[in-house]
């Protein structure tokens, strides 16, 4: 009866001490797109990681870097390197790829807030503003999107 009894405490105990994936996840979701939202107003710089100025990639990787996880350096290679979903699973902090005037992925921003299905917002490090939050539906960025993808951290 003492063994059952053990048993079942640590049982208990164990499973109260699990992370909920699905907590997590969005839990560290929410900090990286905090991590991003502090470059804003950032200056644009090719190859930049720091507050005197990155690039779009840049933005990512540093987030990244600030709460001790890896990421590719090159957007091309995060959006192979991170679980693609379906765009009508979106959600903050997930992460969007762009084809901006090129054959293949070379733009990526986070997921930063969804107002309602007309407005979803993400932030990026855009050549002509630096880092910024526009509208992934607006005309411009919705013809040049590709994918999304959801980071498993």
């Amino acid at each position: 009866m003492k063994k059952l009894l053990y048993v079942l405490v640590l049982s208990v105990f164990f499973a109260s001490c699990r992370k909920s994936t699905t907590h997590s996840s969005n839990h560290i979701n929410k900090i990286l797109v905090n991590k991003c939202q502090n470059y804003l107003g950032t200056p644009y710089k090719f190859g930049g990681t720091t507050k005197e100025g990155m690039d779009c990639s840049g933005l990512i990787f540093t987030a990244f870097k600030e709460i001790g996880e890896e990421s590719p350096r090159v957007s091309y290679k995060q959006a192979e390197f991170f679980e693609e979903i379906k765009e009508d699973e979106i959600k903050i902090g997930d992460l969007v790829y762009f084809k901006v005037n090129s054959g293949r992925i070379n733009h990526t921003g986070i997921i930063s807030r969804i107002e309602n299905r007309e407005e979803i917002y993400f932030l990026h490090a855009s050549t002509s503003a630096g880092v910024r939050e526009d509208n992934l539906l607006s005309k411009y960025w919705k013809s040049k999107f590709v994918k999304v993808t959801r980071p498993q951290i």
